[in-house]
């Protein structure tokens, strides 16, 4: 729930003409202006330049923000150093976001300059929506319960791969079982809650609400030409091959969008339901090799869930190559861009 009080600032970097070359920073200085709690918007040259950086820490505290969207580059890169620059401006806890507007949109997009505009928009408007949902109380990337909503199924304790999880009787609920998150070995994969059968599970940072609001901001106001394609990437995987395939400047059709996730095994059903009944023209989910997890067995969950998906579809009588499920390890630049091309080209085909 979007809370009344909040003042987002929205970054626009050039960096350097990187950015400002492939697509139109101007642009997207004025849609920034007209987003939602967004208070301040500014272009600059390099946003991690000393600079710019005391700019930020002084403008969060003279617009008294309390978000900061920051369209950059990769948040692999600098999230967690611009998320001190502004928490030391803010002593209150401001919140950040980086969306990806460089490796992933202008290095990918350089040859068609308008699709690569209102990609950047697309992706400009999501973010936004994403910091706009962010609770500033849920700072660590963990699950979380709602203990009203839970039966005690034991589903989450028995998928979850680093015993974080257990259903215990909770004196609060008459002693009814519950689950209980111990956010201490909790490694955010988010594996869980993909899994629970009642949406008692929710995680921090990735929580439902902001992907959901991602997939309709995208597709309800997206400028872009058909198909229109959601991709739900894995942080330790395909998103880091898109970030270099944006590094080696390699080619990319513009018809898709990211959402990035910590693990595939995060990606709910609902969220491809919600994509293909919004109007997507196409999901596609890249997890990790079976094997290559970084949460060990997180893709193979995600490999029997996703085939239960598809088995689902072809009864509601979505077309099969609507959905597919794939898969890109972190080093494999090419694979990725060959995953996505030819999917976007399928889907153009229907």
């Amino acid at each position: 729930m979007v809370e009344g009080s909040q003042k987002m600032g929205v970054y626009i970097c050039r960096c350097g003409g990187n950015i400002d070359n492939s697509l139109d920073t101007r642009m997207l200085h004025e849609t920034a202006s007209h987003l939602e709690k967004v208070v301040h918007t500014a272009t600059v040259d390099f946003a991690w330049s000393p600079e710019t950086r005391r700019l930020i820490a002084e403008e969060v505290k003279q617009h008294k923000l309390d978000r900061v969207l920051i369209a950059a580059c990769s948040p692999k890169l600098y999230l967690k150093e611009f998320q001190q620059v502004i928490e030391s401006a803010d002593g209150k806890g401001c919140m950040m976001e980086m969306c990806n507007i460089r490796e992933q949109c202008a290095w990918v997009h350089f040859n068609d300059r308008t699709a690569a505009t209102v990609k950047a928009e697309d992706m400009l408007r999501m973010s936004h929506d994403r910091l706009l949902l962010q609770s500033k109380v849920d700072k660590s990337n963990v699950s979380q319960v709602n203990k009203f909503r839970c039966t005690g199924c034991k589903i989450c304790e028995s998928v979850c791969n680093f015993n974080a999880i257990k259903i215990v009787p909770d004196k609060d609920f008459g002693n009814s079982l519950k689950a209980n998150v111990n956010i201490n070995a909790c490694e955010g994969c988010g594996a869980c809650v993909a899994a629970c059968p009642t949406a008692a599970m929710d995680q921090t940072c990735f929580s439902n609400i902001q992907i959901i609001s991602q997939i309709e901001t995208f597709l309800k106001n997206t400028k872009m030409d058909v198909p229109k394609i959601v991709v739900f990437s894995c942080h330790w995987c395909s998103y880091t091959a898109a970030d270099t395939a944006g590094l080696k400047r390699m080619a990319m059709d513009p018809h898709f969008v990211v959402i990035r996730t910590m693990c595939s095994a995060r990606v709910d059903p609902e969220w491809v339901l919600k994509a293909l009944s919004k109007g997507a023209d196409g999901v596609l989910v890249l997890a990790g090799h079976p094997g290559r997890c970084h949460y060990e067995i997180g893709n193979l969950r995600t490999r029997k869930r996703m085939t239960l998906l598809h088995n689902y579809l072809d009864q509601m009588g979505f077309h099969p190559d609507r959905f597919r499920i794939d898969y890109s390890d972190s080093e494999e630049v090419e694979g990725y861009v060959e995953a996505v091309n030819s999917y976007v080209e399928k889907v153009k085909e229907l």
